[in-house]
């Protein structure tokens, strides 16, 4: 099956028509191989009436998806016995035309040699409120822990290892940080549950470790702005994660015991004769 991309043309008398099947188009082949143009995707996903101006931004994206038909994700192996899986997560408080907010994340794959893998990546416009920036920071969080921790199962059970894969939440915010490590407090009674169930799991080491980094560092941040972003392109061309912590805890980790537990069954009561 083949894909053929094309500009937007002002002229054509069905240019609504046109502009949302070639962004459909467009966000297909970037949720499926090119990260790097999904946010501006969907981002034009949420205009209903596009002008001249959202035109141009999409034609824009088109151009460069045409224009770079090659570039796309590669694997390497990775070593899985020092595998760890990271969350990197971003968002963009009141950035939509709405006033909504980008949440974004990237599921990533690395060992102790910095080789990484791009596993999924997401960029979507907030469904819930988000009245402050920790708000928004938190709901991409949860967003992201909830994907994570599914491809962390996942993982495990195909691969069939005796450990679960360790995860490593990865936020560019440190408000939402201390939140978590440091048993900050909130007064937005909407996050309480969020914030105490990612707690809950960072206690039962469900998550790993929550690191504090740069923003600079965080191949997130091209999840939730137009601009480029130095880190992703740096993971998809060299398959390296290059990650600047600003702030982490060190803990000692839980011992797992790797064996399958007995279960015994219960012996079914024999039917009596009629």
């Amino acid at each position: 099956m083949s894909i053929h991309l094309r500009e937007v043309r002002s002229t054509d008398l069905r240019m609504y028509k046109q502009y949302v099947a070639q962004r459909a188009l467009g966000a297909y082949i970037a949720s499926v191989s090119q990260p790097e143009a999904l946010f501006d995707l969907s981002f034009a996903a949420q205009t209903t009436q596009p002008g001249k101006k959202d035109r141009k931004v999409l034609n824009k994206r088109l151009q460069w998806q045409i224009d770079n038909p090659t570039r796309g994700l590669r694997f390497v192996k990775i070593d899985l016995r020092t595998a760890q899986l990271y969350a990197f997560v971003d968002a963009s408080f009141a950035n939509n035309k709405d006033s909504s907010s980008q949440i974004g994340h990237v599921i990533v794959l690395a060992d102790a040699q910095n080789n990484a893998n791009i596993l999924h990546w997401s960029s979507t416009k907030c469904k819930r409120v988000a009245r402050s920036v920790l708000a928004s920071e938190t709901y991409a969080m949860a967003n992201g822990f909830d994907v994570a921790a599914v491809i962390k199962s996942t993982l495990t059970q195909l691969l069939h290892l005796s450990e679960p894969i360790p995860l490593v939440l990865c936020t560019d915010s440190k408000s939402l940080y201390e939140c978590l490590v440091k048993l900050g407090t909130t007064r937005e009674k909407r996050l309480m549950i969020d914030l105490m169930c990612l707690r809950q799991a960072y206690e039962r080491q469900e998550i790993t470790e929550v690191r504090w980094i740069n923003g600079n560092t965080n191949p997130a941040d091209a999840m939730t702005k137009s601009k480029p972003c130095r880190a992703l392109q740096e993971l998809i061309d060299m398959n390296k994660l290059r990650i600047d912590v600003d702030g982490w805890v060190e803990r000692p980790s839980t011992k797992r015991n790797p064996t399958s537990k007995n279960v015994r069954f219960a012996t079914p009561a024999a039917t009596p004769d009629l």
